[in-house]
């Protein structure tokens, strides 16, 4: 009987501080997750990427926790900063939304800024607000369209796609220009749309959408997959097609719905990509 009384104590401890952890620690976490992907195996230069996703601003995450952010990217001295979708959570209830573009407007790079539309970025009235604040943020936002890009003699063309679940997705019009020569990169809020890529000769695609299911059990993976998020939900896919496209899915930074986090701290990802 004592030893099934610990047993039965032991298991509520272990219950309780495993939802303390969830619901408050891990999600205020931050880590920065570096990689090194090769692009051009005989390529001698690097081009650092810094991406960010789905901030979700509002009852989950706020400003303060944001201003840590840009304090680790600037740290990172990147060439190219991304942020692939969702920076509000619901604008319609958002207080500090004509505050964001002022802490958006202190990450430094070298080359650039770019956004793509999210879900979030257009529910609940956030159409309305996104591209004035990432415009004043010095983001230059992409709608299914492209920019070329000279570094160090290597072209680089970056391509980002209007969100696939309440914008108008185009992937031919997001394609446009695209060629074989240059070293070509896509922005995709929603990963399961890259199946519509596959024909082309993309090297590297950045997403986000699916907080990595903001659960994550392992050996199981996503406790809930979001929409358009089911078949890749988290880290780095490779495609079968001749270019051999590298997908990559981030699980973000902040919340939506619940508070809860387990196994997906929130991340800044950098890329290190030989060119």
């Amino acid at each position: 009987m004592r030893m099934r009384k610990k047993i039965i104590i032991w298991t509520i401890l272990c219950i309780s501080l495993l939802g303390i952890y969830t619901t408050f620690i891990e999600r205020n976490l931050l880590i920065v997750k570096r990689h090194n992907v090769t692009i051009n195996k005989n390529g001698k230069e690097e081009l650092k990427v810094v991406q960010i996703t789905d901030i979700h601003l509002g009852q989950f995450y706020n400003l303060d926790q944001l201003e840590k952010v840009v304090q680790k990217i600037n740290a990172l001295n990147a060439d190219i900063v991304v942020f692939t979708g969702d920076l509000i959570d619901n604008a319609s209830t958002y207080d500090e939304i004509y505050n964001v573009a002022d802490t958006l407007k202190k990450i430094k790079c070298r080359i650039g800024k770019y956004a793509i539309y999210g879900n979030h970025d257009y529910g609940g009235g956030a159409v309305r607000y996104y591209d004035d604040i990432m415009n004043k943020g010095g983001f230059k936002i992409f709608k299914n369209e492209g920019i070329s890009i000279l570094f160090k003699d290597k072209h680089i063309r970056i391509f980002g796609a209007d969100d696939g679940l309440m914008g108008n997705h185009n992937v031919d019009k997001t394609m446009n220009g695209i060629n074989n020569k240059s070293i070509n990169l896509l922005l995709l809020h929603e990963p399961d749309l890259i199946e519509g890529y596959s024909n082309y000769p993309v090297d590297l695609v950045l997403s986000g959408h699916s907080h990595g299911g903001q659960i994550y059990i392992p050996l199981y993976g996503p406790l809930k997959k979001n929409v358009l998020s089911e078949k890749y939900t988290k880290g780095f896919y490779k495609l079968g097609n001749p270019r051999g496209t590298k997908i990559y899915v981030n699980s973000g930074l902040g919340n939506t719905k619940v508070p809860f986090r387990l196994f997906n701290i929130p991340q800044i990802s950098i890329f290190n990509l030989k060119i």
